[in-house]
């Protein structure tokens, strides 16, 4: 399941791989952190497309920015170029192949 999810997304160039150092240091430069504290396991399904109906165990959690500790995503949190950057990163796909066999997608 995972190894297909992976083959598909690097052979088609779907989204945008990163390892977990270099997402949280791309991250960092942005002023933001992930907050694994937030991590919800689930199984990602594809509903439209060559792909309808396969699944993927997946990966989503929180992001913060780092001064003021909020979510990025808060109603109250900075809208600057360094969002716009993060929104475009999430748009595009970015994603992590975690060690235990987990698609992290931001």
């Amino acid at each position: 399941m995972i190894n297909e999810e992976l083959e598909y997304r690097r052979t088609h160039k779907w989204g945008v791989e990163f390892t977990l150092n270099r997402l949280s240091d791309e991250l960092k430069r942005l002023g933001y952190r992930l907050d694994r504290s937030m991590d919800c396991k689930a199984t990602s399904t594809w509903r439209t497309g060559e792909r309808a109906g396969k699944s993927f165990p997946c990966i989503s959690t929180g992001i913060k920015e780092i001064d003021t500790r909020k979510s990025a995503f808060h109603f109250k949190a900075r809208r600057d170029k360094n969002f716009e950057t993060l929104q475009a990163m999430r748009y595009q796909g970015a994603f992590v192949a975690m060690r235990n066999g987990d698609i992290l997608e931001l």
